[in-house]
Order: C-alpha cells, then sequence, then structure tokens
C-alpha cells in the first residue's frame, strides 16, 4: 500500500507540473488576442467593417463609396491617431485586467513549483537517504531549481513594471505591449526550466525508490509531460 501511495505521489507531481503550464498558456494566448484586436465586441467590429466615416452603408461589393463633400479636407494623421487612441482605450481595461490575472497566475506557479520540489526534497531526505539510497548528483539537481527558481523573480518584475506602465495616452503604448511581449517570452521561458529542473529531480528520486542500498545517478528515462502545445505569443 506504501509502495502504490508514493507512486501516485510522483505522478500527481507530475501532472499538476504539466497542467499548470498549460493554463498559464492558454492566459497568454488570451491576452494577445485581445492585443491583436480579435476581442472587438461584434457590433462595433460590424460597424467599423460595413459603414463609411459620414455613416454611410459601403456598397455591397465592400468598396467605400467616395462622395465626400466639396470643401472637405481628407483625413489627416490627427484623426487616424485618434482614432487608434479610442480603440486602444476600448481594450486597454481588457489588456490591463487579463495581464495581471496572468502575472498572479504566473507567480502561483511558482509557488507550486516550489511546494512539489519541497515536498520531493523531504522525501527523498526523510525516506530514502535513511535506507541507503543516495542520488550522487542530488546536489547539484536542488541546485539547478534554486537557480531557477531565483532566475524567475526578476522576470516577473519586469512584466509588472510593464503592465504597470502600459496607457494609451503614453508616449509609445504599442512600445510598451511589445516589450510586455518580449518579457512574458522571457517568463514562460523561464517557468519551462524551473519546471524542468523539478522534474528532473522528481524523476531522479523516483528512480532509486525501488533499488536497494547504493548510490544511483537518478538518470532513469523521463516520462513526456511535454504539452501539446507550447506556449507561444503571436507576433
Amino acid at each position: 500500500m506504501r509502495k502504490v501511495l508514493n507512486s501516485h505521489f510522483f505522478i500527481i507531481s507530475l501532472i499538476i507540473l504539466a497542467v499548470s503550464l498549460l493554463v498559464f498558456a492558454s492566459q497568454v494566448s488570451a491576452v494577445d488576442n485581445s492585443a491583436s484586436g480579435q476581442n472587438v465586441p461584434p457590433g462595433l467590429l460590424k460597424k467599423q467593417t460595413y459603414t463609411t466615416v459620414w455613416g454611410k452603408p459601403a456598397s455591397p461589393g465592400g468598396a467605400l463609396p467616395f462622395n465626400r463633400p466639396s470643401g472637405t479636407p481628407p483625413f489627416g494623421k490627427g484623426r487616424l491617431e485618434e482614432a487608434k487612441l479610442r480603440v486602444c482605450r476600448l481594450r486597454e481595461k481588457n489588456i490591463v485586467n487579463r495581464s495581471n490575472q496572468m502575472i498572479r497566475h504566473a507567480n502561483r506557479m511558482v509557488e507550486v513549483f516550489d511546494s512539489i520540489a519541497t515536498r520531493i526534497q523531504n522525501y527523498y531526505l526523510t525516506r530514502l537517504v535513511p535506507q541507503g539510497k543516495t542520488l550522487s548528483n542530488y546536489n547539484a539537481l536542488v541546485l539547478d531549481i534554486q537557480t531557477n527558481k531565483n532566475a524567475i523573480a526578476p522576470l516577473l518584475q519586469a512584466i509588472q513594471t510593464d503592465i504597470a506602465n502600459f496607457k494609451c495616452d503614453g508616449n509609445d503604448p504599442k512600445g510598451q505591449l511589445d516589450q510586455f511581449k518580449e518579457d512574458m517570452h522571457a517568463v514562460i521561458a523561464g517557468l519551462k526550466a524551473y519546471k524542468k529542473s523539478v522534474r528532473n529531480l522528481i524523476v531522479a528520486v523516483a528512480s532509486i525508490r525501488g533499488t536497494g542500498e547504493g548510490n544511483a545517478t537518478g538518470s532513469a528515462t523521463q516520462p513526456s509531460i511535454e504539452p501539446t502545445a507550447l506556449p507561444t505569443l503571436s507576433q
């Protein structure tokens, strides 16, 4: 019974690692879709697509009738910038809210990974080591986990700063959003590295559970738990 429970413990830990990253990836995709305009309300999109700037419907073929009144100046850069600003403000709250949700979830993932790593280390030190079952590379595995965990902190701080400074009426809102996406790529890569280091420890410890006394390297074949769709951000 104890062996079965231990086996379930390792399997559940691996599943938690995979599911956490998949959920985070879906939130990243949602924010990126919002930023690229895919979440514009249908009514607004229809109005923008099928109505001319003078309130007259477009022709059936989709071409806009050129019936600008005599003496009316053509659209200038100022009007275009003003239109972009209005659209940005419509999406700003949604982008900020989803981005903050991603940041919170990323922090929770770090906590989950840390909790799993701590439990695995405690299991190794309190259950396996007293039985004479040890890993020659245990310290290296733990150091790799700590290194990747420490590397996440400044990455999370960067995206928090990005979204806190994002304003549609700022000097370069598009540049700010692009920077947020770039920094989010770094966070995703950091979380994947952290997850991999925790998984390496899980697999190594699991590989010596059924062995006799002695020293093992923990080089057992790792189970495949990669997400079916790797987290990405569309450009």
